[in-house]
């Protein structure tokens, strides 16, 4: 995977300066150089202290250039990586480190007491902690000055990583990859065309999730490109970065994709440096593709990948020429699908729906995902097996008529000195709350961009006799101007 990885994007002179890997928020960088120095150093002392061809190795860490340092020193070391992410419970972790045979855990100092109690519960041996934490054995300690990485003999049917992987019950499991299996997700993302070596790119996927790390970061890095590391999760972190680091390419949730198009934030950050924005992860609806594009002023794009496969294995590159914004588009190089019928594995007919199944090097994967195919050969995701499509999302106006304290609601524009016309909820309350608690509780369950950035309690809704709400009588009863 070392030489997969690091093997690729033209030569050392030219890329050897070059930002490798940034963290949005900090803005920390290590370049190429940099990156390949730490990994041959960290490599060997994995190898030295006992943690080296076969060991698994969990990596317990948000998104950040040192996520990538501990997974490719464990790749060059021989070892086992297993990413799991940052938001795992206690519980949750130590129950992965055990069905993981986990030697070693990898984590970050804010996580660490977690990780401690994992470890403790799976009886993993060692605990490395980035930073100088007391009472932990620090990651800095496995550097060496080693020039190169160690020499380990691997073969492609060898373990090369442990990819966590939320199943429908949502429970995580472990599924096994071979180098080979590694290699060819890597190669096939980077032979498709969607990241160049010029690009800064971004996943708003975990890195720690398999499309994330073999989707954008293993095949960035081959190329060249530079990534950008997010460790926060949320809205503003998001755009943030892709405004300030100059993000040319975003790899996004079809949610994500939603926010783009709809949230009323989003003019407020300059983010015209993006050239493509890929969604993957669930069905993407044509008209919201073609809204977030239309804001944009980029292509934006589906694809779809499986953990068994060791990433992304459709890709609709041609989305918009094709008019075809709602499908995954075709099989990458190398990948062979079906859609069958779930009962009898019978292959379905153009626009029949059923399952997806994908063969990747020797092997068929039954993907759970409900799909059809057009005459074309391309694929058009519907959602989880014998799952009912999403709900819509929900109105404001309805979440707070629901509740309890709450007679009579109404969303209505109101002026804004920034934004200029914003959506303002006014209610007739039947008992008294504080206006600060409606307004957490309606943002808690509607989407971001359908959240309301005021709530103002009246003492009555003025209607017309037709029941038509009298917007500039109900601004003034709430003092709000005209």
């Amino acid at each position: 995977m070392t030489e997969a990885v690091f093997g690729g994007g033209g030569s050392a002179p030219e890329r050897a300066a070059k930002p490798a890997l940034v963290a949005a928020t900090s803005g920390r960088t290590l370049s190429y150089d940099e990156l390949a120095a730490a990994v041959a150093s960290i490599a060997t002392g994995l190898v030295r202290t006992g943690l080296g061809p076969g060991t698994v190795i969990a990596l317990h860490l948000p998104d950040s250039p040192e996520f990538a340092v501990a997974l490719h020193a464990a790749f060059a070391a021989g070892a086992v990586p297993f990413p799991v992410r940052a938001t795992v419970t206690a519980t949750e972790l130590a129950r992965l480190l055990a069905e993981a045979g986990a030697r070693a855990l990898v984590t970050w100092p804010v996580m660490l007491d977690i990780a401690r109690r994992a470890a403790k519960s799976a009886d993993v041996d060692r605990v490395l902690c980035f930073g100088d934490e007391p009472d932990a054995e620090p990651f800095s300690g496995l550097t060496t000055g080693a020039a190169k990485p160690p020499e380990t003999a691997v073969k492609p049917a060898d373990l090369a990583l442990l990819a966590g992987t939320r199943g429908s019950a949502g429970r995580v499991r472990c599924v096994p990859l071979t180098h080979a299996d590694v290699s060819g997700g890597l190669f096939r993302v980077a032979e498709a065309g969607m990241i160049g070596g010029s690009d800064v790119v971004l996943s708003a996927l975990p890195l720690a999730d398999v499309l994330g790390l073999n989707g954008v970061l293993n095949p960035a890095l081959r190329l060249g490109a530079t990534v950008v590391t997010l460790s926060g999760a949320g809205r503003d972190n998001l755009l943030r970065a892709v405004q300030d680091q100059r993000v040319t390419m975003a790899l996004v949730t079809p949610e994500t994709v939603e926010m783009l198009a709809l949230d009323r934030v989003v003019p407020r950050y300059h983010l015209r440096s993006l050239r493509a924005v890929v969604a993957v992860g669930g069905p993407l609806r044509a008209e919201v593709a073609r809204a977030c594009a239309t804001r944009l002023g980029c292509p934006v794009r589906q694809a779809y990948g499986l953990a068994e496969a060791a990433g992304l294995t459709h890709l609709n590159l041609r989305a918009a020429e094709e008019g075809t914004l709602d499908s995954v588009g075709r099989g990458l190089l190398g990948v062979r699908w079906s859609v069958t019928d779930s009962a009898t594995g019978a292959e379905q007919p153009a626009y029949q729906a059923g399952e997806l199944c994908v063969r990747v090097l020797d092997r068929w994967v039954r993907s759970g995902d409900s799909a059809f195919a057009d005459e074309h050969g391309r694929v058009f995701i519907l959602g989880r097996l014998g799952e009912r499509g999403p709900e819509p999302p929900a109105e404001p106006e309805a979440v707070l008529a629901a509740h309890p304290a709450v007679r009579e609601a109404v969303v209505a524009p109101a002026p804004d000195p920034e934004l200029g016309l914003v959506p303002h909820a006014f209610v007739v309350l039947d008992e008294q709350i504080p206006a600060e608690v409606l307004l957490d509780y309606v943002n808690a369950h509607v989407p971001s961009y359908r959240s309301v950035p005021a709530v103002t309690v009246v003492d009555l809704i003025p209607r017309s006799p037709s029941g038509r709400v009298l917007r500039r009588a109900l601004l003034e009863r709430a003092g709000l101007g005209s």
